[in-house]
């Protein structure tokens, strides 16, 4: 079954669920799943070094800062 069906199917099913409980399973096994996935990314990114020290990232929050009061 491709993405995009199971997707469908998996909607159609959920929409019959009647048990909050249930329901908030789901959700929380979804919610755990994206943050793995967030977590394996970022991973991903310290391997490869797309990082910025926290002197970096002040120096660019500030010039967005000062960009966005001139506009």
């Amino acid at each position: 079954m491709n993405a995009e069906k199971l997707k469908l199917n998996l909607i159609q099913r959920v929409m019959k669920i009647e048990n909050t409980e249930t329901l908030e399973r789901i959700e929380d096994l979804m919610i755990q799943k994206e943050m793995e996935a967030r977590f394996q990314e970022s991973l991903e990114d310290i391997k490869e070094g797309r990082v910025h020290s926290l002197e970096e990232f002040k120096q660019m929050n500030e010039k967005w800062w000062k960009e966005r009061d001139m506009k």
